[in-house]
């Protein structure tokens, strides 16, 4: 992998993959919404060039590249990732025809793989929306959209003679996530001396810190097998109710804990959901963030934003 076409480049983890693929040497197309985004923090790295090109517009990408030597396509851009955009339908299904729309550009670029970000949401859904009497939340279309996205792609791949790669994307966390994901929220509620009242906690979870998603990706990217998914996760799950745990002993042990206040919506994932060893023998990726390290760091973070 010499060179990549990257969309939702200046994101969270769009922003930590090209650092990762900086210091790889790779050359990355960095595609921007337009130019009221932020960008200085990844034109600072090496062999990043800035291509500003709304989703809606992709068509556009072909006139504003002229290298036609690009091997790799990575999508990460994705609207409505999280808060209520996971609702809103409409908006979930327009992520997914900019998915589709993106790999016939990439194909017609001579782009020969195609790498997704899908997300666990996805395997809870299939997990809990197919029993008789579910109740799923709305914001589980957000999930529904990536699968769709997910086999969508590949078939689209297929068609076209482009390789195809997806990744589960775990909980990630870490310093410059600004949403209000587990971590960030519990984290808060915390520090700002709030009731700390979860779920029971039993269900098995998994958090990887942001450094390890971005290598994860990039060597899902440059040795994962064609026409296969991988979990990117830490390889070492936990019950929430752990995770829980060290994120308040890292910022007071004395502040009591209310597990079980909060009633569980769903079926927890099995640990099998969470198997990351397919990604660690097929590309020899391994984490190297322990939580309690990560967590550490992010707790500091927050203290300062």
């Amino acid at each position: 992998m010499k060179k990549i076409l990257l969309t939702g480049a200046n994101g969270f983890i769009g922003s930590a993959l090209i650092k990762e693929l900086s210091a790889q040497g790779v050359q990355v197309y960095a595609v921007i919404k337009d130019r009221e985004e932020r960008v200085e923090h990844i034109q600072k790295y090496d062999n990043v060039f800035i291509v500003y090109c709304d989703l809606a517009e992709i068509e556009r990408i072909p006139s504003l590249i002229e290298d036609r030597d690009i091997d790799t396509c990575i999508h990460l851009a994705w609207a409505g990732s999280f808060g209520d955009g996971r609702a809103d339908y409409a908006l979930q299904l327009q992520n997914v025809q900019y998915s589709m729309d993106l790999i016939n550009v990439a194909a017609n670029m001579g782009i020969k793989r195609f790498v997704g970000a899908g997300t666990l949401a996805e395997k809870d859904v299939q997990n809990y929306h197919p029993t008789d009497g579910a109740t799923p939340n709305a914001v589980s279309i957000y999930g529904i959209a990536k699968i769709t996205a997910h086999y969508m792609t590949k078939a689209e791949c297929t068609r076209l003679g482009m390789e195809h790669i997806w990744c589960y994307l775990s909980n990630t966390y870490g310093v410059g996530n600004t949403t209000n994901n587990f971590v960030n929220m519990a984290s808060r509620l915390m520090l700002q001396g709030k009731r700390a009242a979860f779920t029971a906690g039993e269900q098995s979870y998994d958090f990887v810190y942001i450094d390890d998603t971005a290598r994860a990706i990039f060597y899902a990217a440059e040795k994962g097998h064609a026409n296969t998914a991988y979990y990117l996760g830490s390889t070492k799950q936990r019950k929430l109710k752990e995770y829980i745990t060290i994120i308040r002993d890292t910022i007071d042990s004395n502040i009591p804990l209310y597990l079980g206040e909060i009633p569980f919506n769903g079926n927890p994932l099995p640990e099998e959901a969470y198997d990351t060893q397919k990604l660690v023998e097929h590309t020899g990726y391994y984490p190297s963030v322990l939580f309690e390290d990560g967590i550490k760091r992010t707790i500091d973070w927050l203290k300062t934003v």
